[in-house]
């Protein structure tokens, strides 16, 4: 996620640049049109167009509204897999002693602790990786978009194989198991809560100790269902749709508004309808394609949720 203060405008054309081309070479069309080839009828009233423009921007203000909400959503949502993720570290210090078995050395211990903590990082690490890598069918698949977020995922680190990240912190079989399954992190929180049973059984733990641990590994499939709703259930697509058509047919219909309003200024006013064209067009695709992009806090892009830190 960019977290400096200012977002660069290269940045910003980077996403846009192909858009503000077709917004100038539209313009300039129907300036020459209507200049050279005298194809006067081609100029509307901008009364109408104004009209669009004004009921457009109240649809995206709604659409920039709920999209941000899932954007925030998500990201309240990893800050508790965060805060939960130091608590079970916590919980490994305090509650794993032996409650009858006097004979279980400090280093057991130790290497259950390890155990069970790397097996929580395989599940941050598989969690990720579905939340990253899983592509739905309305999430963004333009070309130009996927170069740009495999450059920034190379950048971060961002893009690594799953198989390789469950192998720094599982056993050969159980990772091979894991990825076997549908749901790896779901099978990961399933085998920590194995492990929790297992050590009930021997004594390293009390009743007591296995419900708090097991009330927290609930809390973890809390967090991944969450998430797994935002990043299964997409924005009404008649919402979106509706917005991004709305958006096309008012940045098409402008230059023939403006040329009407600048033509009755003088012909040398005319040309002023591509700039202004341009700068008005490029503002409210700007802001769709700003809250298109917060639909989907998951991706991988530059605005998401920040999960590799």
């Amino acid at each position: 996620m960019y977290t400096k203060r200012e977002f660069p405008l290269k940045m910003i054309l980077r996403f846009t640049s192909l858009n503000i081309l077709a917004f100038a070479l539209l313009s300039s069309s129907v300036v020459a049109a209507y200049q050279y080839l005298h194809f006067k009828m081609i100029a509307i009233p901008f009364l109408p167009v104004s009209m669009i423009g004004a009921a457009l921007a109240f649809y995206l203000g709604f659409k920039n509204n709920s999209s941000y909400d899932r954007l925030w959503e998500a990201r309240k949502i990893w800050g508790g897999i965060v805060n939960d993720s130091r608590a079970w570290t916590a919980m490994l210090n305090a509650y794993l002693n032996p409650v009858n078995d006097e004979s279980l050395s400090e280093s057991a211990l130790s290497e259950i602790r390890h155990e069970l903590a790397k097996r929580h990082l395989a599940w941050i690490y598989a969690h990720k990786f579905q939340l990253r890598h899983k592509r739905m069918s309305w999430e963004h698949n333009l070309s130009h978009n996927n170069l740009y977020r495999e450059k920034f995922q190379q950048a971060f680190g961002i893009g690594t194989d799953l198989k390789t990240d469950l192998q720094r912190y599982l056993q050969p079989a159980e990772a091979d198991a894991v990825m076997a399954c549908a749901n790896p992190a779901a099978q990961i929180l399933n085998n920590q809560s194995l492990a929790l049973k297992k050590l009930r059984q021997t004594d390293v733990i009390e009743d007591f100790r296995l419900f708090e641990m097991q009330n927290h590994l609930n809390k973890l499939f809390e967090h991944q269902g969450k998430n797994e709703r935002i990043k299964n259930f997409p924005f009404p697509r008649q919402y979106s749709m509706m917005v991004s058509l709305s958006v096309n047919i008012f940045c098409f219909l402008l230059p023939f508004g403006l040329i009407s309003e600048m033509g009755s200024k003088g012909d040398l006013y005319v040309w002023l309808t591509v700039p202004f064209s341009v700068l008005i067009s490029w503002v409210y695709f700007f802001m769709e394609m700003n809250s298109d992009y917060c639909e989907n806090p998951f991706e991988g892009l530059i605005n998401d949720v920040p999960i590799p830190a």
